[in-house]
């Protein structure tokens, strides 16, 4: 289980930042970052990352930052400085074309991204993933993304945080009705999360496949790691606990995501991960419509 990148770069992220540490360390989770961006631009905000590892100090830590930027040139040493904030295992390129082309302030930069990965692949001292924000991943996408290199991806598939509603009512409240009524038209845009997991898992061989977009308990991360996921991540309700609740928030609501997890094993017959990915599927309505329009197969 993974929770998920989402903050950084002000002192009330410093605070989640160290929380979400915390609770990764305490529970044994991997552990995200928000967009590091801020921070090259900023060194003072640094610590607002660096906190993680500060906290985290044995679990696996993923570096963020965004395909606009990377389109934008980066050099060795930006490479370098992302990982050695945070001392990070992997790095995470995030996705965000749907939100960009909604906000006033967007930079839908996504010119030559395959030929900038190829180049972080070869420069980063640590694995490279593709990380989606909201609309998910597609197989052609995958395989794209795939041949430039990438280790893993993350669907960040529709069904969770709505980030073209979220750009709607900024809009709104920015005087800019034409952003806001195209944030409407486009606020159900996007591959599902439990579609997206199947259209990158068939792909290609060997890619580390990340669940994130909408799942809520144990039972969604189970259907998600059955459905071929490696991995599964949480922001949004993890945020959430976090604020009502604090550390003891979060990490009441992450043991009700493992507790929850142990048992759809428990009444699967599965004593493992391994055994659980074997167990038999029924797909049903519109995602079953999905994999048999998309000739997807099921793991």
């Amino acid at each position: 289980l993974l929770i998920a990148g989402m903050t950084g770069g002000t002192p009330l992220a410093r605070k989640l930042n160290a929380i979400f540490a915390r609770a990764a360390e305490e529970l044994g989770l991997a552990l995200g970052v928000g967009s590091q961006r801020v921070a090259l631009e900023v060194p003072e905000l640094r610590d607002t990352f660096s906190v993680v590892r500060e906290v985290a100090v044995s679990v696996p830590v993923i570096a963020n930052i965004g395909a606009s930027q990377l389109v934008e040139g980066f050099s060795a040493d930006t490479v370098e400085s992302l990982v050695e904030m945070i001392e990070a295992d992997a790095l995470a390129v995030h996705l965000n074309p749907l939100q960009e082309v909604l906000q006033p302030e967007g930079e839908a930069k996504y010119s030559d991204l395959l030929e900038r990965l190829e180049e972080l692949v070869e420069l980063s001292p640590v694995p490279v993933i593709v990380k989606e924000t909201g609309a998910g991943v597609s197989r052609e996408a995958a395989a794209k993304l795939a041949s430039a290199g990438v280790r893993g991806i993350d669907v960040g598939g529709a069904g969770g945080t709505s980030f073209a509603r979220i750009e709607g009512f900024r809009s709104l409240s920015m005087g800019n009705e034409l952003l806001h009524q195209l944030a409407e038209d486009f606020s159900e845009w996007g591959i599902p999360t439990a579609a997206s997991i199947l259209e990158v898992k068939s792909a290609a061989a060997g890619l580390l496949v990340v669940a994130t977009g909408g799942l809520r308990s144990g039972v969604d991360a189970a259907k998600a790691l059955r459905l071929g996921a490696d991995l599964c991540g949480f922001a949004h309700p993890v945020l959430r606990s976090a604020l009502e609740g604090g550390y003891e928030g979060a990490v009441r609501y992450l043991r009700r995501v493992t507790e929850g997890l142990k048992r759809a094993l428990f009444l699967t017959g599965s004593r493992n991960l391994a055994e659980l990915r074997r167990v038999p599927v029924v797909l049903r309505g519109e995602l079953r419509e999905w994999v048999e329009l998309r000739k997807l197969a099921i793991p």
